[in-house]
């Protein structure tokens, strides 16, 4: 086999072996759940992409690793290899083709969403705004890198000032963590977990997580703002026709239909822990001392891919 052809195979290879071993773990670090709704919606999103990163990282450290260590020529490489290079490339097609598929069915609902909406001015709202006429009381934040506010116009007709200010401050909540984001990368991620329910457990999780943490940002209207969001959340999910669903379209909504108790309860029950994260400084320390590792880790690891060619059959 080749040197190019060989060099294709090793890095698929390197990927589909790191994305197996994460993928196992997952399972057993999803136990390990903080209490904090922030916390835990951003750990579960890391969770999720972990399979992922760690792929590409391997992967990154493998092709380099092989370009300066890997003598130009021929050499046979086994079965082994080549079938797990078909695993990371059936891996990386899914995610293409999801990628595929929520782009263009979400361009085609939010399109049926927007038709007939007109801009809108809303107090306290810095982007752009739309109203428009919905059998359900939609209020959410469509698009990821240009976001637009999506309102009912029986929200704006039927919640009060406060209310409107506690769903306002829910809704910049999402655009400030860039949930929309988060939902496409969790639904797109190249990994195998991707083909098992263990994903859609993992990103309705996510999701709930994320809601409740875009609710603690009432607090930033004073003591009474949680209760206006519960007041807010109550009051749009009695707007609900018998009947009626949202449509069906990745965005961060404030309401979709399901059970608000939960939610409703937290928000009414005392403010959860201020979390404690790591200093700008630790942060920047960790990131030098991660890439010196990697440099480091080099020749090991072109020595366990030659040792991977050698012997696997």
């Amino acid at each position: 086999m080749s040197y190019d052809i060989r060099f294709v195979v090793v890095a698929c290879a390197a990927f589909a072996v790191a994305n197996l071993v994460c993928c196992a773990l997952v399972p057993w670090l999803w136990r390990r759940r903080s209490a904090s709704s922030l916390v835990r919606a951003e750990e579960l999103r890391h969770l999720r992409l972990l399979p992922a990163v760690v792929s590409l990282l391997f992967t990154s450290l493998t092709v380099v690793s092989f370009s300066l260590f890997e003598p130009r020529g021929h050499e046979p490489i086994g079965t082994v290899m080549i079938g797990l290079a078909s695993i990371a490339t059936a891996v990386a097609g899914g995610a293409l083709v999801r990628l595929f598929y929520l782009m263009t069915s979400g361009h085609r609902a939010a399109h049926r969403l927007l038709a007939g909406a007109a801009p809108i001015t809303v107090e306290g709202w810095p982007g752009q705004a739309l109203v428009i006429d919905s059998a359900f009381p939609i209020v959410a934040i469509v698009g990821i890198w240009r976001p637009r506010l999506l309102i009912a116009r029986s929200i704006l007709t039927h919640c009060t000032p406060d209310e409107l200010r506690a769903i306002l401050a829910h809704e910049k909540a999402h655009v400030t963590r860039r949930d929309n984001l988060g939902r496409l990368l969790l639904a797109i991620t190249p990994d195998v977990i991707s083909w098992l329910p263990l994903s859609e457990r993992i990103a309705a999780a996510w999701h709930d997580a994320a809601e409740e943490s875009a609710d603690e940002s009432a607090e930033q209207l004073g003591a009474r703002g949680r209760v206006l969001l519960a007041e807010a959340l109550i009051r749009v999910a009695k707007l609900v026709p018998p009947g009626a669903s949202p449509a069906a379209v990745p965005m961060s909504a404030l309401y979709r239909g399901e059970n608000i108790e939960r939610r409703v309860r937290r928000l009414l029950s005392p403010i959860e822990p201020v979390v404690i994260r790591w200093s700008r400084r630790q942060r920047q320390l960790g990131r030098a001392m991660f890439v010196l590792a990697c440099v480091l880790a080099l020749k090991a690891v072109y020595g366990i891919v030659e040792a991977a060619v050698t012997f696997l059959p």
